[in-house]
């Protein structure tokens, strides 16, 4: 029953996205990125930190994703929802009864 439960939250669509190493003519890095997976998640707004860089313009967006376990995501990846892009800064595998990868990230300007 957990499981049904668990993933009827899981309803926006994310896809993670890896930076390629491949190099150009000139030897450097393409700035292309390689699709790892699509997946779907529950998505929660987090706060920007501090006070003091919560009230301040340059403050960055953060979010908390929810999915089931994987563990082919790693932080630095970068995170496509909708016309959002994300950097990956933490991922955490949970354990408990219900297996689940947390991401934590930060919005691109």
């Amino acid at each position: 029953m957990m499981g049904q439960e668990f993933s009827g939250i899981l309803r926006e669509r994310i896809s993670i996205e890896r930076q390629s190493v491949g190099r150009d003519a000139l030897g450097s890095a393409e700035p292309e990125y390689l699709t790892v997976g699509v997946f779907w998640a529950a998505a929660e707004a987090m706060q920007t930190g501090a006070v003091s860089e919560a009230e301040s313009r340059s403050a960055l967006p953060r979010w908390r994703f929810t999915l089931r376990e994987t563990r082919v995501i790693r932080p630095g990846d970068r995170l496509v929802w909708g016309d959002r892009v994300m950097t990956i800064s933490s991922v955490i595998l949970e354990h408990r009864r219900t297996r689940k990868t947390i991401l934590q990230a930060e919005e691109k300007r």
